[in-house]
């Protein structure tokens, strides 16, 4: 799902208080739990979403870098937010009574499939490339299906049992006067099975790490910060679920020529004091073709010229910014005999 200010999805001032910031996301994850909403996608994203918002807003750290910084602060320094994990955190926080009294709980008392986690990578790519997009190969370390067991994370001839505690479904239930409480079962610790021969290779955890190419591809007019999702390419879920998402993050490295501001672009370009003076047209490189500059006559040292549309492509639109020359006059030291005589004549004419 593409970043969101969190404060406004859960509908709380960017001053809220634990208190009030725990009864709002209270309220819109009981509203848009998956299990209230069978078959409705979208309630079950904005389910994430909502809780996704109050994992940050809820963690001091975590709201701070935020609040400083947005979303891609916080996945610069390194916040991985799994979606699944969503599911014992509401049970967790709110009770099983919840699930007794709306009729959400486990479906059909079984443990859910959990989702991979997401990774994160970061590739360089130069001011060329970023202008006109570019096919990258990654270099990713992510975990795969255990080799020797087959993922099963049992040694091989064994096979995992049904935890005979809570029968496979991950939770134990527990009576506490009238309500009915349900936690994460403490003998499988949430797995629903119980492994009795751990796999030597992944040490009963049924993944390994594995090195994999994959291709990326980078869109014209990214900017440095820039995040691109390679939706399954991040780590498999242990439980049967979908994979996560690999999240490649874009730094574009300096250009000697260019200093780019959005989708703009500003060049230092030195002139004579003549073509200062009278005027020029002036040819340089720009980011695609050579771009042809024309110097008014009376350009002062500093002076800023507009090209327009030779800037970097707009992102996702269409268009490019402009490009800037800032124009440098450049006077000679020690001007040959005759130049020199020139300018003293110049220097007279004004006396």
């Amino acid at each position: 799902m593409a970043p969101r200010d969190y404060y406004e999805v859960l509908g709380v001032p960017r001053d809220v208080d634990p208190d009030r910031l725990k009864k709002a996301y209270r309220k819109l994850a009981i509203q848009y739990h998956p299990d209230r909403n069978p078959d409705d996608p979208e309630a079950e994203e904005r389910f994430k979403e909502v809780s996704e918002a109050y994992d940050v807003l809820s963690d001091p750290s975590k709201r701070e870098l935020f609040d400083r910084y947005g979303v891609d602060g916080l996945r610069g320094r390194g916040y991985d937010f799994n979606a699944d994990d969503i599911f014992s955190h509401f049970m967790d926080m709110f009770g099983g009574a919840f699930g007794d009294m709306f009729g959400f709980g486990r479906r059909g008392g079984g443990r859910r499939a959990g989702r991979g986690r997401d990774q994160q990578v970061g590739i360089r790519i130069s001011l060329e490339e970023a202008a006109s997009g570019v096919e990258k190969e990654l270099d990713v370390r992510r975990e795969e299906p255990c080799s020797t067991c087959n993922g099963t994370g049992s040694a091989p001839g064994s096979s995992p049992e049904t935890c005979r505690t809570c029968r496979g479904s991950g939770r134990v239930t527990h009576s506490q006067g009238l309500f009915t409480i349900q936690t994460t079962c403490p003998h499988c610790r949430g797995a629903g099975r119980v492994i009795s021969e751990v796999c030597p290779d992944c040490a009963g955890n049924g993944r390994q790490l594995v090195e994999k190419k994959l291709k990326v591809r980078i869109p014209a007019g990214i900017d440095s910060g820039n995040t691109i999702r390679l939706s399954g390419a991040g780590g498999i879920s242990g439980t049967g679920g979908s994979s996560g998402d690999l999240y490649v993050v874009v730094e574009v490295r300096d250009d000697p020529r260019f200093r780019r501001e959005g989708d703009d672009l500003l060049h230092e370009a030195t002139i004579p004091a003549y073509d200062a003076v009278l005027g020029a047209t002036i040819r340089l490189d720009g980011i695609f073709d050579e771009v042809k500059v024309k110097v008014p006559p009376g350009t002062q040292p500093g002076d800023m010229i507009q090209v327009r549309g030779e800037g970097m492509p707009r992102l996702q639109r269409r268009g490019r910014g402009d490009l800037w020359i800032q124009v440098n006059v450049e006077i000679p030291k020690k001007p040959p005999r005759k130049v020199r005589k020139l300018y003293e004549q110049l220097r007279n004419l004004d006396d």
